[in-house]
């Protein structure tokens, strides 16, 4: 199956396309890209460079949020768009989800994975999920004073943009930090894999939304 994924939520934009689990082209650009005419070029290029052509894709995979509020609006747009002309099927993963995938691929533990990223002023966005990464709730926005109530249950592997910031907990609370590799495992290249565990395993992509997490509204 070739897939197309791709990536606007995380103050970067990144695209892979693949086949049967192998990349045949991917790119991340580390900048915030807020409009569709600097995403299509770069889909363009990745199309050619991977020698395929629009109509050869099966399926779409997106991020839907939480994260930057215009990266998610101008990403999903693009990948429905594209679904449209090409009578294709949208894939969406929460954002956190993608980052806890990460860490389950590079981590041999078998602890349960919870991933926090900054939201407003004070609050966290926050995901929990076994140590598959599959989930166990939905992303919502939590308190700090939240987050120490949660992490007081059981010992925990933590990733998100936030690890850095709560270090000295890491002792009181028997937790492990994952710090994401975006460069290195690009978020859109995780958003294929995901699709191929779910393909593999028989799942029904019906039940993955493409519409937008907006926390923040």
């Amino acid at each position: 199956m070739l897939i197309l994924s791709f990536d606007t939520s995380l103050n970067s934009c990144s695209l892979t396309i693949s086949k049967n689990r192998k990349v045949l082209s991917e790119k991340i650009l580390f900048q915030n890209l807020g409009s569709s005419e600097l995403i299509m070029p770069i889909l363009q290029d990745q199309v050619k460079k991977a020698k395929i052509q629009f109509k050869d894709i099966d399926l779409i995979g997106i991020s839907r949020g939480p994260g930057s509020f215009t990266g998610v609006r101008v990403g999903i747009a693009v990948a429905k768009g594209l679904a449209l002309s090409l009578k294709k099927p949208i894939i969406g993963f929460s954002t956190l989800h993608i980052l806890a995938y990460e860490a389950s691929i590079n981590i041999d533990n078998p602890r349960d994975i919870i991933v926090i990223n900054k939201a407003r002023g004070d609050e966290l966005y926050f995901q929990d999920f076994n140590h598959l990464a599959k989930p166990k709730s939905t992303p919502k926005k939590i308190t700090y004073k939240e987050l120490i109530s949660f992490l007081s249950k059981k010992e925990f592997i933590v990733t998100g943009n936030l690890i850095e910031h709560i270090n000295n907990l890491k002792d009181k609370y028997h937790i492990s930090f994952y710090k994401n590799k975006s460069g290195k495992f690009l978020p859109s290249t995780l958003i294929s894999y995901i699709l191929n565990d779910l393909i593999e395993n028989n799942k029904d992509l019906k039940n993955y939304s493409c519409e937008p997490i907006y926390l923040n509204t």
